[in-house]
């Protein structure tokens, strides 16, 4: 069998739906709230039948492939690999795809991979490494886990021992290993030096960078692999690998801000816990984290790069409709904690959150408001956090408990509300490349709708006739497959149709569409009527698209005085303008 088939026969498109989303019965079909945009009401139809899970709010989905292409951000091939080891299904011979620049970035992880092997023997070398890893009392189980190591206190080292593995310069400088400064010179400098090393992983738990701790002096504490085909701090996320898994189950996560917090709350024996890596967090970051959670749980140092932080995360999150908390702690972060009291660490992390809002306002109500100032700053503080609020009923309990701090009425602060602008002010991230949620509001031509209502109606599969031929892509090869459906065809699959591969996908999804929209409950008078209007409009839809296309003709013809061409062009136009009005 092939692949592709045999992994979607091993994979219902349901239960891979289900790792990420909550599922519920709708009908014929089931319904869960979309990944893909902030949705608000189940948006997303999972069809088991057809192998499909759509969202038309957005135009995203497809089948188990499309759909785990989306909510991973991988490409076909990796999609195949992903799913062919959840299902145990082999694949051999795999057809190169964009060969060159998979091999690059195949290469990149290697070299990525060599420099861990090489910082973890190096650890095992290095006293001053070890004897930090004591101070901060980490176990070998959690050293071993995380696979920490030691970058050496050489400007080559590593450099000289990727080289010797068979690395070349382009790739360790491309994996974010390597620093060139002079580029007439061509010299190559290690980047990490004398530094305590964490891997930094994607979502698969496949290597794109480091991070490293200085064990010495340094101008800076953290750095991390700089940015290329690999690492993308902005949708990158510290930990998530591994708390993926516990996410999904509680659909909660706990964000803390440095690798150290991490190990901290899996040393605790809590694992939905991830950290933003080398950057602010981002809308993408959001967009990770919505995939597998619905809250998420702040717990940042107190300090006030800690609380602009907070602020950031409730603006980002909530416009993305996340539920957001907050739990705070006796000492600075977890690391601190998990030494000194772990037990009271792993209860924190494991209760209940504090709505973000109400711990600031209860902040705002144990500090001294009095004077107009302080009032004034408190203000300058909380009117952008209700504005934000995603909901009416929500947004309106905080008015009330926020008149009650300042002592003030709810219309005041009603009307200080309605001066803050809508969108909250977040500083501007590096362009994202991720994938965008579609602005075509029509999903499918008026052309692709008629054709579809035969997947419903095949007994009227004669009124096919009465389209105009479609001439190019989908739309036409399916109007050529429906043509050879004999009449008297009780029902109408994809799989019955001849129509190339690449357009199979999205002939479920327009089936999908039509049962979506109630279009298969007409009666049979109805559905014959609604048949030829549909037939109909699609016509007009293709003779005003003709139209279109020989008016433009027309004036570049009549501009550059080619009359022999304007007088045949205008021939048609005039004939078009007859078949126009016939249709009408």
């Amino acid at each position: 069998m092939d692949p592709v088939e045999e992994i979607k026969a091993r994979l219902p498109i349901e239960e891979l739906v289900g790792q990420y989303c909550q599922l519920q019965k709708k009908g014929r079909t089931l319904s869960c709230i979309c990944p893909f945009h902030n949705d608000k009401h189940p948006s997303m139809n999972v069809s088991p039948d057809k192998g499909i899970a759509y969202c038309f709010a957005c135009n995203s989905g497809g089948d188990i492939f499309s759909f785990y292409q989306l909510i991973e951000g991988v490409d076909f091939r990796q999609a195949l690999k992903d799913l062919a080891e959840k299902t145990g299904v082999e694949i051999q011979d795999m057809a190169p795809v964009q060969v060159s620049k998979k091999d690059e970035k195949d290469r990149m992880r290697s070299c990525l991979e060599a420099a861990l092997k090489f910082y973890k023997e190096q650890l095992k070398k290095s006293e001053v490494g070890k004897t930090y890893i004591r101070k901060r009392k980490l176990l070998a189980k959690h050293v071993e886990q995380f696979q920490i190591g030691v970058a050496p206190d050489s400007f080559s080292a590593t450099y000289e021992h990727l080289l010797k593995e068979g690395f070349s310069k382009s790739e360790i400088l491309g994996a974010g290993l390597g620093v060139q400064k002079d580029l007439k010179e061509g010299k190559i400098y290690d980047r990490f030096r004398n530094r305590l090393m964490f891997p930094i992983h994607d979502v698969r738990g496949g290597i794109v960078g480091f991070g490293g701790r200085a064990l010495g002096e340094a101008d800076a504490k953290y750095i991390n692999s700089s940015e290329g085909p690999l690492y993308n701090k902005s949708n990158i996320l510290y930990g998530l690998h591994y708390a993926k898994d516990a996410m999904r189950k509680s659909k909660k996560v706990i964000m803390v801000e440095g690798y150290f917090d991490v190990i901290a709350c899996h040393r605790v024996g809590i694992e939905n816990v991830v950290a933003v890596s080398g950057t602010a967090l981002t809308e993408q970051h959001v967009k990770i984290l919505k995939r597998s959670s619905d809250t998420v749980i702040l717990c940042l140092d107190q300090d006030r790069a800690g609380q602009d932080a907070a602020e950031r995360a409730f603006h980002l999150c909530s416009a993305k409709g996340l539920h957001v908390q907050v739990v705070t702690l006796e000492q600075k972060d977890p690391d601190e904690v998990v030494n000194t009291d772990p037990d009271g660490l792993k209860k924190t992390l494991k209760e209940e959150g504090q709505a973000y809002i109400e711990h600031v306002l209860s902040q705002i109500e144990s500090s001294d408001i009095s004077s107009v100032e302080a009032k004034r700053e408190a203000l300058h503080r909380i009117l952008p956090l209700l504005k934000s609020v995603p909901t009416e009923v929500e947004r309106g309990h905080y008015i009330t408990r926020a008149a009650s701090v300042f002592g003030a009425t709810e219309t005041a602060l009603k009307d200080d509300l309605a001066n803050v602008p809508s969108e909250p002010v977040i500083a501007p991230q590096p362009e994202e490349k991720v994938i965008q949620e579609s602005t075509d509001k029509d999903t499918f031509s008026k052309m692709e709708i008629a054709l579809g209502l035969f997947f419903l109606y095949p007994k009227h599969i004669k009124l096919i006739d009465q389209l105009i031929e479609p001439k190019e892509g989908f739309a036409a090869a399916l109007y050529k497959a429906l043509k050879e459906i004999p009449e008297g065809e009780r029902k109408i699959t994809v799989e019955m149709l001849d129509i190339p591969e690449e357009f199979r996908e999205r002939a479920s999804i327009l089936q999908l569409f039509c049962e979506h929209h109630n279009f298969g409950d007409w009666s049979d008078g109805l559905a014959v009527r609604e048949l030829e209007k549909n037939c109909l409009n699609a016509n007009r839809a293709i003779l005003r698209k003709k139209q279109d296309e020989i008016e433009r003709q027309l004036i570049e013809a009549c501009k550059e005085g080619r009359k022999a061409e304007e007088e045949q062009l205008s021939t048609k136009y005039r004939q078009l303008l007859k078949l126009t009005k016939m249709s009408m």
